[in-house]
Parts: structure tokens; C-alpha cells; sequence
């Protein structure tokens, strides 16, 4: 195996990870995001990756086996929407159900202070112009019979309205499609006979499952970013392959693993997220191996921090998401996300007089003020800048120097207005922002069941590091883990070819207890058929195969359904109840002893599938005890004085080169451990030590 190389292109920052296969090591690069043109960013940070490892772009990918892309342009495009003009077909008199999103569009996505002002709130814009719907006529029944046939004569003349008023993408949503397709289909076929190169979305291809409203956000989202995804895609498959690259090029997506171009041009709306998503997959993976089964994942970047839970080595999922205020049912790793990044801006609230930071953020263009770059509002890197936390000559490994006069004069202005010193408004600024990454995960992890002392925190990002010192110990966590040191400031991207190529396959299906374990076993086998097939004609051997299977159970009367694990070898008639005790213990976990009514029977809605073709396994390797520093002490570089609010002052603190703390180093606190792509501080109070891996472990203290 030669190298594996994955690149995430974040909201500020673009990340590249790459595994030697030959040397066993891994090697990384970053680069800031190019907006406007995200290929850019992208083959930068491949740039300096090749140039850490000695090499040219070329010869990198010359060599490289996997390549795989995690990307927000899809994600973007819909929360800027600056996607594609989208017609929409529906079923006659249903067309209304988006603008009606089930009677809950006042406040569905929003925070919790702007759910305190109900009368203030409103509908979102809408995701279709009125005049881009049309209704046809058709009507097939719940259980997937024909009711009414398709009337093409009036649906193909409905198509060209649309096509006279300049729609670019088509959304096809018909009742009960999942349960019988026929009808989705041969609209989709009218069009492409019309129109040739217009996109086409059909409901039951990008989300089969019950459930009209956030079934046609999903295929109006996936239409929405189509066009612009095909052109991104082909752009960069066409880019890496007149730069030597002769594979296969994957690209991530939101339920774990990754597809090959085709697959995410076809349904694009599976990339939103997928480079978050890649960060859960990455711990759930590599952190069992590592000893570590229970994780909070903390991805903290420029823009964004997000949340992720893994439980038992498995990543925690969810049936439905909300992007743009609009709930689509898209399973997908359960990824939380809010704006409190190194970008995110501090500002008085004119209405309060109090600071807040964030969800605005400065972004990689102008970015934070230190630097440089016309940026005019300070940021929480300018606060760590003035506090001492960062070196304004090391930042990207000495690659980028940053102002402090800047971040100084920003922070100023804010002390001026609150009349606090200078350090303490910086200091207050991380506080602020530390705090609202402790609230996040409170809620991802007690709001669900877990108890966060029971976990380890996997901090990553460039920024995680920084702050998890502060943030983990408000929630009285015991250890935080830098997952292999330097790898951990593009975790996500080392996350996107780690989980393997991955197709999802859902069967809807009702079942009341007692549940059949024959007609379930056999289903299974018969999607597990399916899955095989296309795995085989991406070029995967049987032995590189791997299925996983689940099931959805509710109990009857109620709404809140669970997936549950299906065991591979299927159950016999007399063990399937064990099912149902899975469903019971995990249900009061998730909302509390007694929530269920069970008196109402349990109900099975749906069967999932998780095929996945194994790519080549990279696995972490214990490192020798005395490589690099060794057992002991570990090595002091320099000392500079970095303000500790828990010191109420400045300290005289030594400062350690992170990639020269072999296995056994100690670190006390205070101390800053610098890395070239991340900076983690070891506070007053707290220590820290390097595992046999080669990881980074914080042990917070209360």
C-alpha cells in the first residue's frame, strides 16, 4: 500500500491527512479555504502535505491509492441559498406541504433565546417559488397500490411550465413513493426526455422513507445543490487526474464513509456535514483501538464546533435533521453544530450591553484581525493571541505570522466599551465561548441519556486543543485525548477514508410484536444480496465486505422511534423478543424510566442496511518508549508569559514542542504544549502525559 490521502475543506481552514501505508506514519497539511473556489484551498493543502513528506503533488498522487474529499459546498450553498432555481412535482392537492412544514415552521431551528420571543418568529423563506410548483395527477395508497394512474399527457405539459420559467434542477415528491416508486419514476424519465442535461431528484431515491414533508425537503435540497455539485465533482476529479492521480476519487458523506463521484453527484445532499461527520467516524474507529470505547468528540475549527457522541465504539445516529430551518429525513451520524470557532466574532449586545461571541464568524476571508487581512472585529484567536495561548510567530508551524498589534487594538476597543482590562477581556471573550461548548455538549450528551463522566473528550480541530481544558472541566470530565498529536488539527480529514466506501439501503416495513423472526431474517438477506452486487461493480471482493443491521421500533401511540442492532446471523423465533428488550433499556435511557407506554405494544417501522467495502485498514501503531523525549520530563523549548485566568495573572510559562513528547512525558501545569497545526494548554491545576500511542492526555482536574 502506497499513501491514502483525504482532504476536508472546512469554513476557514482545508485540511489534508495522509498515511504513509509503506512507513506507517501519518502526515498532514493545511491551508486556508479558498471560498470562491474551493478546488483551490484544496490542492494547496495537498501541497503541504507532499511537502511535509518530501515530495511534489505530483509524485504524491502518483502514489496514492485513496483519495477522498470531505466538502461544505453543498452544505453552503443551501444555508446561503445560492443553489440551483428548482420546480417541484408533487401529488394534486399536496402541494402546499412545504410552506405548511407540518404546522411547525414558526420555530423549528431555532435557538433558544429566539424561541423565548415567539411573536417574533417566522417562516423561513421558502425553498420553492409557489409559481415553480405543480401538482400532478396520480394516488398510490400506503401499502403501495395504484389508486389513481399517472396522467403523463398532464404531467409532461406541467414539466414544461416549469421548464418555461428557467427552473435549472427538478424535485419529483409523490405520496407513498417509498412504498411504490412506479409513478416518481416515470416522471423522472418525462423529464429527462424533455430535458436532457436538467437535474432530476427523486423523493424515493434520496430519502425512502414515510413521511411526506421532510421526504420533499430532502429532494428539493438534493435538486437545490445537483448542478453545482456536478460541476464541483467533475472539476476536481478532472484536477487530481491531470495531476497525476489515477484512482478512484471518494467523497465523504454525512452517514459515514465514503462513495465514489458518480454516487455523490447523483445524490449530493449525503456530502452535507461530511466533514464532521468524518471526525465522529475517525474516533469511533481508531479510539476503541486506542482504548478509548466511550468519546465526546469535539471538532472546534475557525468557524464552527461540533459535537459528536460515541457510545460503545459506535457513533450515535438520527433519522432526520434540520438544515436552513427545514427538517429533511436524511439519517446521518448525529453531528451538533454551533458557531463558536477560532473566527467566531465578539461584540457588545446593544441591547444587553453584554458581550457575545459568535455565531458570526470572521471566516478565511478576512478572518480574525491578527491576520492581517482587512478583517475589523475581534475574534476568539485574537483573544488567544493576547492572552499568550498563541505564538504569533508559530502559527501553521511558523507558516503564518499573526499581529498581535491588531488583535490587541480589536480587544481594546471591547475592554474601552465594558471598562475591563485589556487580558480580561480576552480572557472573558474564551470563557464566553468555553462555556458555550460545555452547553452544547451538556445537551448532546445528558439530554440523550449519557452521563459525560463516563466519557473521555477527543478534542480536535485546530482549535480543540485550545480550549478543552476549560471546556471538559465544566463538565467534569477526567480526561481529555489530542488524538495522535499533530493528526488531531485534521482529524476530519484522516476520518474521510477510514470508514471505507459505505451505501445505506432502508426498507419500510410495519411489524407489531410479536415480531417474525423469519420474514425479518429473510428481508435482510435479500437487501444484503442487493448491496452486494453494487459493491462487487465498484470492484470489492466478497471478503472485503461487511454488513451491518438495524432496525426502527417505537412504541405503538407514540412518535419517538430508536434504531436498534440487528444482529448479522439474524435471530431465531424464540430470541427476537431480546430485541424488544434492547429497544425497552435504550428507550429509558434516552428519555427516562417511564417514558414508554408500553401498555400500546411495540411497533417495527423500518430496516436499515449499512454495507460497507472495506478500503485498506490503517491502524495506529504503539510507538517505542524511547522514541523522541521518552519516559520523564519533558523537553522545555522556550518560556514566554501567558495571562491564567485561574491565575488572575500573568505566568512565566515554559512552552514544549508537542512533536518531541515521546510515550511517558509528563507535563504540570501551567505549560503550553505547541504542535504545528493546533496549540494545546496544560492549565494551572492540570496535567498532562503522552500514551503508547502517541496521543496527548490531559487529565483536567476539577
Amino acid at each position: 500500500m502506497s499513501y491514502m490521502v483525504g482532504v476536508d475543506i472546512g469554513g476557514t481552514f482545508t485540511d489534508c491527512a495522509v498515511f504513509d501505508g509503506r512507513a506507517g506514519r501519518f502526515i498532514t497539511g493545511k491551508a486556508p479555504t479558498t471560498p470562491q473556489n474551493p478546488a483551490q484551498g484544496f490542492f494547496k493543502a495537498l501541497e503541504a502535505a507532499a511537502s511535509a513528506a518530501g515530495l511534489d503533488v505530483g509524485r504524491l498522487l502518483a502514489d496514492t491509492v485513496t483519495l477522498v474529499n470531505g466538502t461544505t459546498v453543498g452544505t453552503n450553498a443551501i444555508v446561503t441559498r445560492r443553489g440551483a432555481r428548482v420546480g417541484l412535482l408533487t401529488t394534486v392537492g399536496h402541494g402546499e406541504a412545504l410552506s405548511i412544514m407540518r404546522g411547525g415552521g414558526r420555530t423549528k431551528g431555532l435557538s433558544i433565546d429566539e424561541l423565548l420571543y415567539i411573536p417574533g418568529a417566522h417562516k423561513p423563506e421558502p425553498l420553492v417559488a409557489p409559481d415553480c410548483i405543480e401538482e400532478v395527477i396520480e394516488r398510490v395508497d400506503c401499502k403501495g397500490n395504484t389508486v389513481v394512474a399517472l396522467d403523463e399527457a398532464r404531467a409532461e405539459a406541467a414539466l414544461r411550465r416549469l421548464l418555461s420559467k428557467g427552473i435549472e434542477a427538478l424535485a419529483i415528491c409523490l405520496l407513498w413513493s417509498p412504498m411504490n416508486p412506479a409513478h416518481e419514476k416515470a416522471l423522472a424519465a418525462i423529464a429527462r426526455r424533455a430535458a436532457p442535461d436538467l437535474f432530476v431528484s427523486c423523493s424515493h431515491e434520496v430519502s425512502p422513507m414515510v413521511g411526506e414533508y421532510p421526504r420533499a425537503v430532502a429532494a428539493v435540497f438534493n435538486a437545490c445543490i445537483g448542478p453545482l455539485m456536478k460541476r464541483y465533482v467533475s472539476g476536481l476529479e478532472r484536477q487530481a487526474a491531470e495531476a497525476g492521480y489515477k484512482g478512484r476519487f471518494l467523497f465523504a458523506q454525512c452517514v459515514g464513509g465514503c462513495v465514489p463521484g458518480e454516487q455523490a453527484e447523483a445524490v449530493p445532499l449525503y456530502t452535507i456535514d461530511s466533514g464532521p461527520v468524518s471526525g465522529v467516524g475517525a474516533s469511533s474507529i481508531l479510539g476503541p483501538r486506542m482504548g478509548y470505547p466511550n468519546i465526546i468528540t469535539t471538532d472546534m475549527g475557525g468557524t464552527t464546533f461540533d459535537v459528536g457522541i460515541v457510545h460503545q465504539g459506535a457513533p450515535l445516529t438520527r433519522s432526520a435533521t434540520v438544515l436552513g430551518r427545514y427538517e429533511m429525513a436524511v439519517s446521518m451520524v448525529d453531528v451538533v453544530s454551533i458557531g463558536a470557532g477560532g473566527g467566531s466574532i465578539a461584540y457588545i449586545d446593544p441591547a444587553s450591553g453584554a458581550m457575545r461571541v459568535g455565531p458570526r464568524s470572521a471566516g478565511a476571508e478576512p478572518g480574525p484581525m491578527c491576520y492581517g487581512q482587512g478583517g475589523a472585529e475581534p475574534t476568539v484567536t485574537d483573544a488567544n493571541l493576547v492572552l499568550g495561548i498563541l505564538d504569533p510567530d508559530y502559527f501553521l508551524g511558523g507558516k503564518r505570522k499573526l499581529r498581535a498589534d491588531l488583535a490587541r487594538q480589536g480587544i481594546g476597543r471591547l475592554a474601552a466599551s465594558l471598562g475591563l482590562g485589556l487580558e480580561e477581556t480576552a480572557a472573558g471573550i474564551c470563557q464566553i465561548v468555553d462555556n458555550m461548548m460545555a452547553g452544547e455538549i451538556r445537551r448532546m450528551t445528558l439530554f440523550r441519556g449519557y452521563d459525560p463522566r463516563e466519557f473521555v473528550v477527543f478534542a480536535f480541530g485546530g482549535g480543540g486543543p485550545t480550549h478543552a481544558g476549560a471546556y471538559a472541566r465544566e463538565l467534569g470530565v477526567g480526561q481529555v485525548v489530542v488524538p495522535l498529536g499533530n493528526c488531531a488539527a485534521v482529524w476530519s480529514a484522516l476520518g474521510t477514508y477510514l470508514g471505507g466506501v459505505v451505501h445505506v439501503y432502508d426498507r419500510n416495513e410495519f411489524m407489531r410484536e410479536p415480531l417474525d423472526a423469519r420474514a425479518l431474517n429473510a428481508i435482510f438477506n435479500e437487501m444484503e444480496e442487493r448491496a452486494a452486487l453494487q459493491l462487487a461493480g465498484e470492484g470489492f471482493a466478497r471478503s472485503s465486505m461487511h454488513f451491518e443491521r438495524f432496525v426502527s421500533l417505537k412504541y405503538g401511540a407514540q412518535i419517538s422511534s430508536l434504531e436498534i442492532p440487528y444482529p448479522a446471523a439474524g435471530f431465531a423465533p424464540d430470541e427476537v423478543d431480546a430485541l424488544v428488550d434492547t429497544f425497552e433499556s435504550t428507550y429509558a435511557r434516552r428519555y427516562g424510566q417511564g417514558a414508554g407506554f408500553r401498555e400500546a405494544g411495540v411497533e417495527l417501522m423500518k430496516l436499515r442496511l449499512r454495507a460497507v467495502g472495506r478500503l485498506p485498514e490503517v491502524n495506529p501503531v504503539k510507538l517505542p518508549a524511547n522514541s523522541d523525549n521518552g519516559r520523564g520530563a519533558a523537553p522545555i523549548v522556550r518560556r514566554r508569559r501567558v495571562y491564567w485566568w485561574e491565575a488572575e495573572g500573568f505566568v512565566d510559562t515554559p512552552v514544549l514542542d508537542g512533536g518531541r513528547l515521546g510515550p511517558g512525558a509528563e507535563v504540570t501545569g501551567p505549560a503550553i504544549i505547541e504542535l504545528p497545526h493546533t496549540t494545546m494548554p496544560v492549565r494551572p491545576g492540570q496535567t498532562s502525559h503522552v500514551d503508547d500511542y502517541g496521543n496527548i492526555v490531559l487529565n483536567v482536574g476539577a
